[in-house]
């Protein structure tokens, strides 16, 4: 599925217009709008650890030459896990560094290990899937 927000329409596939701009009401306006039931969508579809991925959620709104924008950006400093938790991550090995060891426990017992395989991590797709919610 595809969702594209512009100026004058959005549209859930290329040609298929699905709701037109009020005249009364600003271009602007109705893009802040869109873009906030996103963001509150995608908070509620993103995974919560500590809960600074989700707090960092903000939106940046401007106008080009080819019409206004509001975009929806999530990370930022100390925050480099934003791509990880959308699109998730393949399995791969972690190692201790600085000639340390890592410690977990596994089935009760301590151990400590120089590396470990992760299996990976499925993503959430957590602002793909809050998208739609533009077209509301």
């Amino acid at each position: 599925m595809v969702v594209k927000i512009r100026a004058d329409r959005v549209t859930l596939d290329p040609g298929q217009p699905l709701l037109f701009v009020r005249e009364e009401k600003s271009i602007m306006d109705d893009l802040e709008r869109r873009m906030k039931r996103v963001h509150f969508e995608s908070r509620k579809l993103v995974r919560v650890r500590t809960g600074k991925l989700m707090s960092s959620g903000r939106l940046v709104s401007g106008s080009l030459k080819r019409g206004p924008y509001v975009d929806l950006i999530y990370g930022g400093r100390g925050i480099r896990y934003t791509m990880i938790e959308h699109d998730g991550s393949p399995p791969h090995i972690i190692r201790a560094r600085r000639k340390k060891f890592l410690r977990f426990t596994h089935h009760g017992q301590v151990v400590f290990r120089r590396s470990v395989k992760h299996p990976g991590t499925t993503g959430t797709l957590f602002m793909t899937m809050a998208l739609p919610y533009a077209a509301i």
